[in-house]
C-alpha cells in the first residue's frame, strides 16, 4: 500500500472551560475521500498519529520554535493527502521518506524501548528460577530449541556451532537456561512470540514500516 506522509501543525483552542487540541477540519474534505467515515477513524486504518514527543505545547526547540504548536505525522492515501494540502496549505505539508524516518526515530519514538518486558510473566519465572539470565540472542535462541540432552552435551554442541568455548559467565547463563522448562526459556527469547522479553518491532521506523507493510509516495 502506497501512502503519503503528511506533517500536520496542531494548534490549541478553547472550548467552554477547557483548552483542547485544534486539528485541521479534515471532515470538511469530501466524504468519499474518507470512506464516509469521521476523519479520526479513517486515519486510524493506516498508521494513526505519530506525535512529536520532543517539543510542542509549552516546549520548543530548533525543529519547532513555537511552544504553542505541536506537530504530528499522518500516513494517508494520495487523494486524501492532495485534498488536505490544498485545503490547509499552511498546516499540512508532505514529507519525503527520509524526513519521515527522522521524525519517527528522533522525535515521535525517540524514547521507545527496543525491548519490552512483561513483568507479570517475568515475575512468575523469577519465582520459579530466581534471577532470570539475560543472555546474548544467539545463546538464548539456541537453548530455546531444547532437547533431552544434558547441559554439558548441549553446551558442547553450541560451542561447536559458535566456533569457540563459552566464557565462564556465558556458561553459567547457559547452564541456567538448561534448568528451565522449554516454554519458560522461550519467554526470554526476544524474537519468540511467547510473552516475556520481546523485541519492540516498532521502536524504529524500519520495523514499523515492515510491520505495517506500506511504501511512501515520492514527494514531488
Amino acid at each position: 500500500m502506497e501512502l503519503v506522509a503528511l506533517k500536520i501543525k496542531i494548534l490549541r483552542k478553547v472550548v467552554g472551560t477547557s483548552t483542547v487540541n485544534d486539528y485541521p477540519d479534515f471532515n470538511s474534505l469530501p466524504a468519499a475521500l474518507r470512506d464516509d467515515m469521521d476523519w479520526s477513524n479513517f486515519i486510524d486504518q493506516f498508521a494513526g498519529w505519530q506525535y512529536d514527543r520532543e517539543s510542542g505545547f509549552g516546549e520548543s526547540d530548533a525543529f519547532n520554535p513555537d511552544p504553542k504548536v505541536q506537530y504530528g505525522v499522518l500516513l494517508v492515501p494520495q487523494d486524501f493527502a492532495d485534498a488536505a494540502m490544498a485545503a490547509f496549505p499552511t498546516r499540512v505539508v508532505q514529507l519525503d521518506e527520509a524526513d519521515l524516518q527522522s521524525f519517527y526515530d528522533q522525535r515521535a519514538h525517540v524514547a521507545d524501548p527496543e525491548i519490552k518486558y512483561d513483568e507479570a510473566v517475568l515475575g512468575g519465572l523469577r519465582a520459579r528460577y530466581g534471577q532470570i539470565p539475560v543472555v546474548k540472542k544467539q545463546i538464548v535462541e539456541f537453548f530455546t530449541d531444547t532437547d533431552e540432552a544434558g547441559a554439558d552435551a548441549r553446551i558442547a554442541e553450541f560451542e561447536v556451532i559458535l566456533g569457540r568455548s563459552l566464557t565462564a559467565k556465558e556458561r553459567a547463563k547457559a547452564e541456567k537456561l538448561c534448568e528451565m522448562e522449554p516454554n519458560d526459556c522461550k519467554a526470554i527469547n526476544p524474537n519468540h512470540p511467547s510473552p516475556g522479553i520481546k523485541t519492540n518491532e516498532t521502536a524504529k521506523y524500519v520495523g514499523f514500516k515492515g510491520k505495517k507493510g506500506f511504501t511512501i509516495a515520492i514527494k514531488p
